[in-house]
């Protein structure tokens, strides 16, 4: 008996160790997308909001006013997560007259490459607000267009309904820059849920085009209860076959939905996970 104890022992072990290799062995990349509520003007919890992001590789940031928030929140990533990060910002902001906000994007220097901005698209019918803003990223063998919405809220939603109807334009455009380059990834908030009828357009396009949170996913924090899906991300199925499915938003209000609003945001980071063993484009 004291022989079979050792046997299931060791093959307890050795499960463990199986288990160990599959986890090392799952090649998968982290890509995040959210709206910070105006870093860099707003007060901010920059030690909360970290430890929220440090699981990402990449992480894209709309509602950025200044360079200076987004290196305050490096700093303090790398604090927490003890390596190094990176960081680039749009150019320059973009938006109204009274009110601009720039696009930035972080991400874990051992984990994921930038490859260059495609800067914003050309929005010369001013169909936008703020014209959407793209760059090129690789996490071990994926690689990818990553690109970045901040729709108008507008006094009507038609104003925002608008926005999103030329969201397959968009798409166009950056998928056309690169002919070796497919795999695009539309994220932001679009100040609608991606069910609604404006994204037609996106969602009926050739390269089936899907959206990857299921809208009943709320990602805008209220008064005291999660409020909108507001956040979501657009890809292709045919292209992007590395998103098998799994999708999520980081809840980090844990039922302190005003403290968690003004010490880190109004919405929630959205995420998918990717394969990034093999790249198909």
């Amino acid at each position: 008996s004291s022989d079979l104890g050792g046997k299931m022992r060791k093959l307890k072990i050795l499960i463990l160790y199986i288990l160990m290799t599959l986890t090392l062995l799952a090649q998968e990349g982290y890509i995040a997308s959210f709206n910070t509520l105006r870093i860099g003007k707003a007060q901010k919890d920059f030690k909360l909001m970290s430890k929220v992001l440090e699981g990402f590789d990449v992480v894209g940031l709309i509602e950025v006013m200044n360079p200076i928030g987004v290196e305050r929140l490096i700093k303090e990533l790398e604090k927490e997560s003890g390596v190094r990060w990176e960081y680039h910002i749009s150019p320059y902001p973009v938006g109204s007259t009274s009110y601009k906000e720039y696009f930035a994007y972080i991400w874990k220097s051992e984990r994921a490459e930038f490859l260059g901005d495609r800067g914003f698209y050309p929005d010369d019918e001013k169909k936008f607000e703020r014209a959407p803003y793209g760059a090129d990223f690789k996490i071990e063998n994926f690689d990818f267009t990553f690109v970045l919405v901040h729709s108008i809220f507008g006094k009507r939603e038609s104003e925002r309904r608008a926005e999103a109807f030329t969201m397959d334009r968009v798409y166009d455009y950056f998928q056309n820059l690169d002919s070796e380059e497919n795999d695009i990834i539309i994220a932001g908030d679009f100040n609608l849920s991606a069910d609604d009828e404006a994204f037609e357009n996106l969602l009926n396009h050739s390269d089936e085009v899907v959206h990857v949170l299921n809208p009943r996913i709320k990602t805008t924090i209220g008064k005291d209860k999660l409020a909108s899906s507001y956040d979501n991300m657009f890809l292709s199925k045919i292209y992007t076959q590395e998103f098998e499915g799994k999708s999520g938003a980081i809840d980090f209000t844990k039922k302190q939905h005003r403290m968690m609003k003004d010490k880190i945001s109004d919405h929630l980071p959205i995420f998918i996970i990717v394969d990034t063993e093999f790249d198909d484009d």
